[in-house]
């Protein structure tokens, strides 16, 4: 039988790229300028998610009002434009995996939570032979996800039905985004949260490799 999948859409942190030791480091960076205890990895890979505003948030004591918030916020950004591909990597595999997936003509899109203009950067830099039909990351006055808004601007971009796209990511957001947008999701256990998260979510398929991806076709 024909494959019906025919699209991917991606997320960007923990699912294309590893990108927890920036962002750790990072956040680090702005919490020793306010005396505040600092984060490991793991502690990054359970806040992130959810867009920088509300990684900050989480990572500051419950009462920290909004004008705390937004001074620690712009430490945050200040730090991070200059370090966000320092250490941050493609996951083992994927890259050769887009490579398939593309020379299979399946059209394959990238919608993030990460600011947009760091997400055009990245994916420019670190996949500059794949052609991306749609690449976001989260915009000014466009609600992010698991808002649909953006998802479903990749969905017309592409020019196929839902039934033809899965939407892949790691993490409860995703499996979120891909319910609200009227999509499949698929689950990836190698990102930032447990494979738990992604079942209590309903993933429709969960994955342990990049190259698992191809037999979703």
């Amino acid at each position: 039988m024909k494959s019906t999948i025919q699209g991917f859409i991606f997320d960007l942190d923990g699912t294309l790229l590893d990108t927890a030791e920036d962002l750790r480091d990072s956040v680090n960076v702005a919490m020793e300028l306010n005396s505040l205890p600092t984060f490991s990895v793991d502690d990054i890979k359970r806040m992130v998610g959810n867009g920088i505003k509300n990684l900050i948030t989480q990572s500051l004591p419950n009462d920290s009002n909004d004008q705390r918030i937004e001074r620690v916020l712009q430490q945050f950004k200040t730090d991070y434009a200059s370090r966000y591909m320092t250490k941050s990597h493609p996951y083992k595999g994927i890259l050769a995996t887009l490579n398939q997936l593309q020379a299979k003509h399946i059209k394959l899109s990238v919608v993030s939570n990460k600011m947009d203009d760091y997400t055009q950067t990245m994916i420019k830099h670190y996949f500059p032979q794949v052609n991306f039909i749609y690449v976001t990351g989260e915009l000014e006055g466009v609600d992010r996800k698991p808002d649909p808004t953006l998802t479903l601007q990749a969905i017309n971009a592409m020019d196929l039905a839902k039934e033809h796209i899965l939407y892949v990511g790691d993490t409860r957001v995703d499996m979120q985004t891909a319910h609200n947008a009227g999509l499949k999701s698929v689950g990836v256990t190698w990102g930032f949260r447990s494979q738990k998260e992604l079942e209590d979510h309903h993933a429709d398929f969960i994955i342990r490799t990049p190259k698992e991806l191809l037999s979703l076709l």
